[in-house]
């Protein structure tokens, strides 16, 4: 017999290219006369920054700016809330997080994703007996109650996620691009209002790195994320294990 047609049902998700950039200015006698090295120290930093700027959006709950950046993950999403402070409470609150993935069926290859401060707090639990509740854990990550744990910095305190990284969308990631000019005309400005297409910038706060023996140095890094459905992340907002960090 014929077999049966499968009727798919698909959602639209739309990534237009976005950017993430940072520069700064050095003077030519700094770098020369820096030790270590000003030019790589600056350079280095630029790309610290320019990766926490991608960590706090991507880690929050900030709505979508068009054509500028794009929503967080927890965007859109209810904080679950956390049944304790204990052992057993946190087990009933991975329960909670799962819950959502297993009504769609959806959970396999999740990853658990919090601040260091709270991995820490719950890998000082211990049991009854004065043992490790959670040996698989440390601030640096691990695994907790069978799934692999990231950390970072930029996760609020009290935020444990669950997510699907399948789940979530990325485009045009191709790392940190570094540029370093002397002849480039910069706009001395932490807002600056000019543009390729609307050369607004007034003169006055423009200033050539020829002219004022001075090196800019910038960083740009390419990228875009969306989620490809809510259920793709869930989250507590109120973690607070074994007296955690607020």
């Amino acid at each position: 017999k014929g077999i049966p047609v499968s009727k798919p049902d698909f959602s639209t998700v739309s990534l237009t290219p976005l950017k993430v950039g940072a520069l700064a200015v050095l003077s030519n006698e700094l770098i020369r006369d820096s030790s270590p090295s000003a030019e790589q120290l600056v350079r280095d930093a630029l790309a610290d920054a320019s990766a926490q700027r991608i960590d706090t959006t991507f880690l929050s709950d900030a709505a979508v700016s068009a054509g500028v950046s794009p929503a967080g993950l927890l965007n859109g999403i209810s904080a679950l809330s956390s049944d304790g402070t204990d052992s057993e409470s946190l087990r009933q609150d991975i329960k909670q997080l799962y819950a959502g993935f297993i009504t769609a069926r959806n959970a396999a290859n999740l990853y658990l994703v919090m601040n260091p401060s709270l991995a820490k707090s719950i890998s000082l639990m211990n049991n009854a007996l004065g043992q490790r509740e959670f040996p698989g854990l440390k601030a640096t990550g691990g695994e907790l109650e069978g799934d692999p744990v990231v950390t970072g910095d930029n996760v609020a305190v009290d935020d444990m996620i669950l997510l699907k990284p399948s789940d979530i969308y990325k485009i045009g990631d191709m790392g940190v691009e570094v540029s370093i000019s002397r002849e480039a005309m910069i706009e001395q400005d932490s807002a600056p209002q000019g543009a390729s297409d609307t050369t607004t910038a007034a003169s006055a706060t423009l200033m050539s790195m020829f002219q004022t023996e001075s090196t800019a140095i910038k960083v740009v890094r390419p990228i875009n994320f969306a989620k490809r459905r809510d259920s793709a992340v869930a989250y507590i907002g109120d973690a607070l294990y074994a007296g955690g960090a607020t």
